[in-house]
């Protein structure tokens, strides 16, 4: 089994991630958060990242769920504006077409599905979990055993393919080999300090990686 991370592994998300975020933001009346900062923010979920943008007194509570239901009313508008599949995904998904594939990601399934849908990319995942679709989410290994479990696949024979040192460390947790994507939103560095087995440049590299 290979599952995949979505945002900076699959897509390339964040711009309109950053859209929803300011747009949420320009209604509280916050400044608006620069585009780096925001990449830097992707990876543990959307909630988390509304936490990070917002000021403390605003990042907890019923203040808390305000904010959120305007982010995800938000990005339910924008959320396939700019969002595209990164070069060479498609093709990597048709050459990995004989594997078990599944999508790993901490997105919420409110985004998670109908991005995917608009992708046109469902056909190839057996399962596409996001943060709420299981009790835990990455970094848990959970999420992997789960997944594995369905095929009644051991540990050494998974693969988790991400661009962030949280992927590494969920593959890592549940016993499974890694692939860090340095295309996404991460520093190589984080990547090779998790430990990931390997840092690849392009999508054109996972399949030989992997089948080699």
């Amino acid at each position: 089994m290979i599952a995949f991370d979505f945002d900076g592994t699959l897509a390339d998300t964040w711009r309109d991630l950053a859209s929803a975020l300011n747009h949420t933001l320009s209604g509280a009346g916050l400044d608006p958060i620069e585009g780096p900062q925001v990449k830097a923010w992707i990876g543990d979920g959307a909630l988390k990242l509304l936490q990070r943008a917002l000021p403390p007194g605003q990042a907890e509570g019923e203040r808390l769920e305000g904010h959120f239901e305007r982010f995800r009313v938000a990005y339910d508008d924008c959320c396939l504006d700019t969002t595209v599949l990164y070069p060479g995904i498609r093709e990597c998904l048709d050459e990995l077409a004989g594997e078990s594939l599944a999508i790993a990601s901490n997105k919420p399934r409110r985004f998670l599905e109908p991005i995917v849908e608009g992708l046109v990319i469902g056909g190839y995942f057996f399962a596409a979990l996001g943060g709420d679709s299981l009790p835990v989410s990455k970094p848990d290994p959970g999420v992997l055993r789960h997944l594995s479990g369905r095929l009644e696949e051991p540990p050494s024979e998974v693969w988790m393919v991400g661009d962030s040192a949280l992927d590494v460390r969920t593959g890592r947790a549940a016993g499974a080999r890694t692939i860090g994507c340095a295309w996404g939103l991460s520093d190589v560095r984080e990547l090779r300090q998790a430990g990931a087995d390997f840092v690849l440049d392009h999508p054109r590299q996972i399949a030989p990686s992997i089948l080699g």
